[in-house]
């Protein structure tokens, strides 16, 4: 795992993960280093990104600490980040 993509708040949730590495519990922000090609787009999808296209580089999705060490050390990934709960204003 490139630990060096991770933000500490992730870090910290995929060391601390207890039970099942496959369980998806994590939302996670994937940053892109550009716009996704289709069989990036396709790995997305199958790591339970919320991937359909259109440009982007900044996406979410709920992960499993595997799907986080998987996509960590791919080239094309920025870096990835623990997503806080949304609360109203």
């Amino acid at each position: 795992m490139d630990h060096s993509k991770l933000d500490a708040a992730l870090g910290r949730a995929v060391g601390a993960g207890d039970g099942d590495p496959g369980t998806r519990d994590l939302l996670v922000l994937v940053r892109l280093t550009e716009p996704p090609s289709q069989a990036q787009l396709e790995q997305l999808r199958r790591a339970g990104v919320n991937a359909t296209g259109g440009g982007r580089t900044v996406l979410t999705g709920t992960l499993s600490r595997q799907d986080v060490e998987t996509l960590s050390e791919q080239p094309w990934v920025r870096s990835l980040s623990l997503s806080g709960s949304r609360r109203p204003a």
